[in-house]
């Protein structure tokens, strides 16, 4: 059986730093059938002239859709990065974190054998800025994940409500997903969580135990800026306002607990500290 095609998706922003060992660790995965898409989101750094120079230096084998443009928003350009894949199945991975080989195959493999997954994520290890191991695994290391409720559909489901702890670029999906739950919401720039939230809810998002890629920490990371922390506490009480209806019946009162928590966070606290 042929191998499924899979589309290597990179929505890319400033990261002249980190780009090129992002583009080589797609290159040097042993995957036979992929192409890569990638859109430049308005970079103000060197980000769009080295993507150009790696591709005339590198001239893969497989296919290369590149497009530069002003910048619009991470939601938006993960839309239109869909809209441009061929592939039946789906990789995201930031320009700024890399693939470990043989990440797409064990996801490619998993879906595969579980027709009615239509996502699967997998674990990662995290590094610094300058490629240094920092955690052999970013769900437990990063993160506190309880990994073994991220086997059935419930368990994984009540940690993404309850204990938000997937890292970035871990995530495979068939491209028909989002026919299932529609796009990302352009509304928000913290896509992520509402996304998943949506995949887990219908039962639709699948796990596999393996390191697939690399996620880096840098002082550029939005999660780790300060001046963005309540800015992100109020991206996270829309996301759960807005999926409070539509969380299966018993996983409301842990919805509305988080409704409660960033409200806490995003306006509660911060009034007291100041």
């Amino acid at each position: 059986m042929a191998a499924q095609k899979v589309s290597v998706r990179i929505p890319a922003y400033n990261h002249e730093k980190y780009i090129e060992r992002c583009l080589d660790s797609v290159l040097e995965d042993s995957y036979p059938n992929k192409e890569l898409v990638i859109i430049n989101d308005g970079s103000t750094d060197r980000t769009p002239e080295l993507i150009d120079q790696w591709i005339k230096k590198n001239q893969p084998e497989f296919p290369v859709l590149y497009e530069s443009r002003e910048n619009r928003g991470l939601p938006k350009t993960l839309n239109e990065l869909v809209a441009l894949c061929c592939g039946k199945y789906l990789v995201s991975l930031a320009s700024d974190d890399y693939l470990l080989d043989g990440g797409i195959e064990e996801r490619v493999r998993y879906l595969d054998e579980h027709t009615d997954k239509f996502a699967v994520i997998s674990d990662c290890i995290v590094v610094d800025d300058g490629g240094n191991l920092l955690h052999d695994s970013g769900l437990t290391g990063l993160y506190s994940a309880k990994v073994e409720k991220y086997y059935n559909a419930d368990g994984l489901l009540d940690e993404i409500i309850s204990n938000w702890s997937v890292p970035g670029p871990v995530l495979m999906v068939r491209r028909s997903l989002y026919d299932k739950v529609g796009q990302y919401n352009e509304k928000l720039e913290v896509e992520d969580w509402d996304l998943y939230i949506r995949m887990a809810s219908q039962k639709l998002l699948g796990f596999v135990n393996k390191k697939v890629s690399a996620y880096r920490l840098h002082d550029k990371n939005i999660c780790r800026r300060s001046d963005k922390v309540i800015w992100s506490h109020k991206q996270r009480l829309r996301i759960a306002i807005k999926n409070l209806a539509n969380v299966p019946s018993g996983y409301k009162i842990s919805m509305l607990r988080q409704v409660f928590f960033y409200f806490y966070l995003a306006f509660i606290r911060r009034g007291n500290s100041m």
